[in-house]
């Protein structure tokens, strides 16, 4: 197969990949993203030690670098009249968003199968693995930031139910909000 037609494939695989996984996910049924994308399941829990890592990795620096693409939730205006269906939203959008970025990841490896395309498919096998391994290490950030964003709202979350719950029993026990 010539050179350039192994590019434009690769190419369109590569951009089919990234948006059609997206939009794949993104088309489920709704019930079935709410069960799928549930912040409280086991795989979305973020554990003390990976905060501990990315605090290493000085996460925190550096992920507002890295570009976006939901619109619905841009990271510059965190809506300063969030509530907490707004929260309940955005925590399920980080969870959708980290699986896309590692499906992503995992499915680019799929790019192996080119090499069958190739007279000797097993010389072209390190450049297309090295291919994959780029792409799932491209990927690999922007699902980190996602569970480090999640850990973050969820106590957000916690604070405000707390508060909130402080208030309604403050507002009826004394009829007024502050006591």
């Amino acid at each position: 197969m010539t050179a350039l037609w192994m590019t434009l494939l690769n190419t369109a695989f590569w951009i089919g990949l990234h948006f059609g996984t997206a939009f794949v996910i993104t088309a489920l049924p709704k019930p079935l993203q709410t069960r799928m994308f549930n912040p409280q399941r086991l795989f979305f829990r973020v554990k003390a030690r990976e905060m501990i890592f990315y605090r290493s990795i000085r996460l925190n620096r550096w992920k507002d670098r890295l570009p976006q693409f939901n619109r619905d939730f841009d990271k510059r205006h965190f809506r300063s009249d969030w509530n907490a269906a707004y929260l309940e939203t955005f925590l399920f959008n980080t969870c959708r968003a980290e699986i896309i970025h590692e499906a992503i990841g995992v499915l680019g490896f799929l790019s192996l199968l080119f090499c069958l395309a190739e007279e000797h498919p097993a010389e072209y096998l390190p450049l297309y693995g090295s291919i994959a391994a780029f792409f799932l290490l491209c990927n690999l950030p922007f699902a980190l930031i996602q569970r480090y964003n999640r850990c973050r709202l969820l106590r957000l979350r916690e604070h405000t139910a707390r508060c909130t719950s402080r208030f309604d029993s403050t507002y009826k026990k004394t009829g007024h909000p502050i006591g």
